[in-house]
């Protein structure tokens, strides 16, 4: 019974030596070798396999919170636009007078009989006429130039400048500019006449110049501008002023129907006061505009039978309300 007990004892003892290496070799093998559990090989298709001793398969990703968007910054209010400064206030007195015409101050001026003078390219300066003077040539000038009684325009391409005289006529004249000559009346006469009972007027600028101060007999008809037939007649920044109404007194400014007629006639920016009626019109293509009227017109001031005009930026002188011309 030793014997056999000793040798049952002999082979437990080799069967747990075998087992031990069986299981050692496994070891070796599931540490060092791509088997999964149990020292299988993983399937290349499962992606969730991980050989044996390298950790367990990742989770899915954590979701990141999301990035918040930044907001689009404020736009701020564009800057309040200023008001623009209201239009600088019109001068609404004469706009021609005693600091803006006639002989230039200093200017010495020599004694002229006056007279016709038919020189072509006569230029007349710093002459004193005690009578009357008329002009008949072609391209003729004056300046600084007095003439006591009736200035003359009967030639063409004339220019009168910085002068004064009695009255003023132009008949059958072409091509006539009168600028900064003072008006300062003659008796029984308009301040000026406009006529074509010569021949045709055509092409007259009268700029800057100032009428004033009538002179009127008993058969007087007193116009500060009478224009009796003319092509072309500008009348811009003048002053007619005939002060208070008396008899006599007809219109500042008359736009006569007589010799032809008149066409094409511009009166701007001028200051217009005085007569029966300030202004009568008649004649076609006429237009008034940025005139301004003072108060001296004894029934109004725009004689009611005149034709339409074209009329606008027309103001009271006073107040610079709008003058109605209708």
């Amino acid at each position: 019974m030793r014997v056999t007990d000793r040798g049952v004892a002999l082979a437990a003892v080799a069967l747990a030596v075998a087992l031990a290496a069986t299981v050692g070799v496994g070891l070796l093998l599931g540490r060092g070798g791509d088997g999964g559990p149990g020292g299988a090989a993983c399937d290349p298709a499962d992606l969730t396999c991980v050989p044996a001793g390298r950790g367990t398969p990742p989770g899915p990703k954590a979701s990141l919170p999301p990035t918040a968007t930044p907001a689009e910054p404020a736009t701020p209010d564009p800057p309040a636009t200023p008001e623009a400064p209201p239009p600088p206030r019109r001068n609404l007195g004469p706009v021609a007078g005693p600091d803006t015409t006639g002989v230039t101050p200093g200017r010495s001026l020599s004694p002229h009989g006056g007279g016709e003078l038919s020189d072509d390219g006569l230029v007349l300066e710093g002459v004193h006429v005690t009578g009357d003077l008329v002009l008949t040539g072609h391209g003729q000038r004056l300046r600084d130039v007095r003439v006591e009684g009736k200035l003359s325009l009967r030639g063409t391409d004339i220019v009168v400048e910085d002068s004064e005289v009695g009255s003023l006529s132009v008949s059958g004249g072409t091509g006539i500019t009168v600028r900064r000559v003072e008006v300062f009346g003659l008796a029984g006469e308009d301040g000026i006449h406009v006529s074509s009972s010569r021949r045709r007027v055509q092409d007259v600028l009268i700029e800057g110049c100032w009428i004033h101060s009538p002179q009127v007999l008993p058969g007087s008809h007193y116009d500060g501008i009478q224009v009796r037939g003319v092509d072309r007649l500008t009348l811009r920044g003048n002053t007619f002023d005939l002060g208070p109404w008396i008899d006599r007194f007809n219109a500042a400014v008359f736009l006569e129907d007589a010799n032809g007629g008149n066409d094409d006639v511009l009166v701007e920016d001028n200051w217009i006061n005085g007569g029966g009626f300030a202004v009568y019109v008649f004649g076609t293509n006429v237009r008034l505009v940025d005139n301004r009227f003072g108060p001296d017109a004894r029934w109004g001031l725009l004689y009611p039978d005149s034709v339409p005009f074209t009329a606008s930026g027309n103001v009271w002188a006073d107040d610079g309300s709008p003058a109605d011309l209708d």
